[in-house]
């Protein structure tokens, strides 16, 4: 597997054919595929291997047909605004809320693909590459790892490689890449930019000008929005045993089955707006003195435009409503509308043990309540 003190970075073409090859090599992933994916895709697939020399190459014969299967089995509409903001030839980093492990990403790139724009790498926790198989599956698709394990010095360490390549990747105009504004999903909905996100892009800053650096990076926020959360049950729970058991830590199995889970469940409508570049809107940072205090303001700038461009759904409007015993949304839930999500979190919350349920109602209603409170509070 990729040693992760060394500078992080994606295969190379040479390196995409010879990994490929070992991929379907293994014989449970094969299984796997089989199981997982329609018989006629899986069959395209498996003749369409044998011609892939690159990334593109796979992102394109493999990983988009595998996409438009998805897309058509679990999602009632994809749709995306905003790629007017961005040029073909230019890097970028793009910065989103993240709601699934490997959606959120792969169909970000899907759009920039089917726009005749250049896919992103995607920076991916080092809790996701915990065998070989999955290692070649991630970086086939131009993804490096992100260090989260290990003593402080390891850490930071490789957060200063990490801060290097990332610069270098988008100033030289390699490529453009994709990263959560945090680390991990955001569990309940309420989705905020890690000061220590933006800590870690600054460790390349060489000189005293931070709003230079980051205008140098080309940030684009990106809202990522899915009505339904195909995890948000095991969101929940998971929730609820940390509630229960401070020292619960989730396995790789558990990850494992909120991928699959996240990839095969209904999950509705999904809209992505890409925001203009941060870069004219940076000078506010000369406003603050600390470097502290500009990465706050640029974490805030950053939280803003996603909040601020959200599509937002019936479930949002009930959801915030019952979360705070009002009706004041109804108009966008009338009828036959709120009856039917009534059942729908009636149903999911009585799967968990009833000295749960309460909590568990609160917390699951917060996760679809978040985006539009957090919309709101720009205007209340």
């Amino acid at each position: 597997m990729q040693d992760k003190d060394t500078k992080p970075e994606i295969y190379r073409d040479e390196q995409v054919r010879e990994a490929i090859r070992e991929l379907f090599s293994y014989q449970d992933f094969l299984a796997g595929m089989k199981a997982f994916v329609p018989f006629q895709l899986n069959k395209l697939i498996l003749e369409e291997v044998d011609l892939v020399e690159t990334a593109h190459d796979f992102q394109k014969n493999v990983i988009r047909p595998f996409l438009k299967a998805v897309k058509k089995s679990t999602i009632s509409h994809l749709s995306y605004t905003g790629l007017e903001n961005l040029k073909p030839d230019e890097s970028y980093l793009f910065i989103s809320n993240h709601r699934d492990i490997v959606l959120d990403s792969a169909f970000l790139n899907m759009v920039l693909l089917e726009n005749d724009m250049q896919t992103s790498q995607v920076a991916i926790g080092d809790n996701l590459v915990v065998n070989r198989l999955t290692e070649l599956i991630f970086r086939i698709n131009k993804s490096f790892v992100v260090k989260r394990t290990g003593n402080p010095r390891e850490i930071y360490r490789h957060a200063l490689l990490l801060s290097d390549y990332i610069y270098k990747t988008i100033d030289q105009k390699k490529d453009s890449i994709w990263i959560a504004q945090r680390e991990g999903r955001a569990k309940d909905g309420n989705d905020r930019t890690q000061v220590a996100l933006l800590k870690m892009l600054s460790l390349n800053n060489k000189s005293k000008d931070l709003r230079s650096y980051f205008r140098n990076l080309k940030i684009v926020p990106v809202s990522i929005s899915y009505e339904f959360d195909p995890c948000a049950y095991l969101k929940t729970k998971e929730f609820l045993e940390k509630q229960s058991n401070p020292e619960y830590k989730k396995s790789f199995h558990q990850d494992a089955e909120h991928l699959l889970l996240g990839i095969k469940g209904h999950k509705g409508n999904v809209h992505f707006h890409f925001e203009k570049p941060l870069d004219k809107r940076l000078s506010i940072l000369d406003e603050v003195d600390t470097v502290k205090g500009k990465l706050k303001l640029l974490a805030s700038v950053i939280d803003k435009s996603i909040h601020q461009n959200y599509k937002l759904f019936p479930v949002n409007y009930y959801a915030h409503d019952a979360l705070n015993d009002t009706d004041k949304h109804q108009n966008h839930y009338t009828g036959q509308a709120k009856e039917s999500l009534n059942q729908f979190f009636n149903i999911l919350i009585e799967m968990l043990p009833e000295e749960w349920q309460e909590e568990g109602r609160q917390f699951m209603l917060k996760i679809y309540a978040y985006p539009l409170k957090n919309a709101l509070s720009y205007t209340e």
